[in-house]
């Protein structure tokens, strides 16, 4: 595990709770509560699927 991977990972969790976010208040501005329901299990879902991806994909970028 080197640097550029925990780079890579806090990249993506920063990009998910960013993500979470916009999906909050979009959640808010619809009628349905299904569509509410799945747009914060979409939000929750980021966070465990972009810092992941983010620890992969971090040191193809930088070439480590």
């Amino acid at each position: 595990m080197t640097a550029v991977n925990l780079i890579g990972a806090v990249l993506g969790l920063v990009l998910a709770a960013v993500e979470f976010l916009f999906l909050r208040v979009l959640a808010g501005r619809v009628d349905l509560p299904e569509t509410k329901r799945v747009l914060r299990v979409a939000g929750l879902s980021q966070f465990v699927l972009l810092p992941v991806l983010g620890f992969f994909i971090a040191p193809l970028f930088v070439g480590d």
